[in-house]
Formats: structure tokens, sequence, C-alpha cells
């Protein structure tokens, strides 16, 4: 088997298993849901103009939302002994790490389809169609960002009886990058402030954090799911 037919297979299996149980779409999107509801209360008073904290109520609310997925990325696997299964056959490691990290990253954008047009009626004023294609692309290299990291630090925790605990301590401080670059250019989205020239420095910065955690994770991970 190709390493393409096993990447599709894993991916398969992952998205088959959470469209059957619904576990983590049904708990991320209430949690995205109520956090949106708490802000709008918590800041909307009807006298202010909140465009100027949009992007940073989302990406805080979609950081902590990824993290309820990340956090049984393995653990069902894990707890049921189907990891080892896995990692019995003849499958390289890194093709289970970019099958791991495709499938959080389509529950993600499934989850912020949803979303954000939710979230901009609540707290954006102005129309924001016209910047579309820079929004739908800040979202992009945010969430592969969100997913490659998350996916590998994931994977280190997994062997932990902390698990829970310990991967939010990696991963958060070592996300706060991507959370300010992503936090400025959606900002600036929804303010009209944002040609592709105007992001092109948050973008690019999206875009090496991406690369230089998809390159860290290539040359770590057979060692990282290993032990």
């Amino acid at each position: 088997m190709s390493a393409a037919a096993q990447f599709s297979a894993i991916l398969r299996k992952d998205l088959t298993r959470e469209l059957r149980t619904r576990e983590v779409l049904v708990s991320v999107f209430l949690f995205v849901m109520l956090s949106m509801v708490v802000f709008h209360y918590a800041f909307a008073t009807g006298e202010n103009d909140l465009t100027f904290f949009t992007g940073g109520m989302l990406w805080v609310t979609f950081l902590f939302g990824a993290l309820l997925g990340l956090n049984r990325s393995f653990a069902q696997e894990k707890d049921e002994g189907c990891l080892d299964g896995l990692l019995l056959c003849p499958v390289d490691r890194v093709t289970i790490f970019l099958a791991k990290t495709v499938a959080n990253l389509v529950l993600l954008l499934a989850i912020q389809v949803v979303a954000v047009p939710v979230f901009s009626l609540f707290f954006v004023e102005r129309g924001y169609l016209g910047e579309l294609p820079q929004l739908v692309l800040v979202v992009l290299l945010a969430d592969l960002g969100i997913c490659a990291l998350g996916t590998l630090l994931a994977t280190i925790s997994m062997n932990s009886r902390a698990r829970d605990l310990l991967l939010p301590v990696l991963f958060l401080p070592l996300i706060v990058p991507v959370l300010i670059a992503a936090t400025s250019a959606t900002t600036a989205v929804f303010a009209g402030d944002a040609g592709f020239g105007d992001l092109a420095a948050r973008l690019i910065f999206l875009a090496a954090f991406d690369a230089v955690f998809l390159v860290a994770a290539y040359g770590t991970y057979d060692f990282a799911i290993g032990e």
C-alpha cells in the first residue's frame, strides 16, 4: 500500500469515527458558542465599538476549543489499545502524523465555518466579504500551525497520566506567536484594513511557523510516537 493510500485510510478512519460519535464536534462547537455568548454579554454594551477586540476574542475561543479536540486525538486509540495495532502496521510514522493533523484541521475548520458568521453577527459592525479571501488565508495558516503543533504535543503527552494537564502546559506557550499574528490579522480584516500587502508580514510569519513545526515533526515523530 502506498503512502498516499495509508494516509487516506487513517484520515478516513478518524473522520468516520468522529461523524459517528460526534464527540469532538459537539463538545468544541458548544464551547465556542457558549464562549461567544459570554463575550457578548461581558463586552457588548451597545455604546462601544468592539471591532478592535474581535480578533483576540475569536482566536482565544478557537484556541481553547482546539485543545478539547487535540486532547482526544489519541486518547481513544490509546485507551482502547488501537494505537498499538496501528504502530504494528507497516506505516510510516510521519504518515500517521500527517493524517492526524489533517483530521484535526478538518474538524476545526468545520467548527469555524459555522462559528465565524455567528461571531460576526455578535461583534462585527461592518461587512467583511470584500476581505474574505484574506480572512480565509489567515484562518488556514493559523489552523495549520495550531493542528501541527497540537498533534505533535498530543502525541508526546498521550502516555502521561496527566495528559489533559500536560498538553495545555506544553501547547499554550508555544502557540502564542500564532495567536498574536492571527489576532492582529483577523482584527485588521474586520476593521477593513486588510489588503494582502498589509497582511504580508503576518502571513509570511504564519507560513514560516507552520513550516518549522512540520519539519520538526518530520524529524522527531518516529521517536515521539514510539515512546
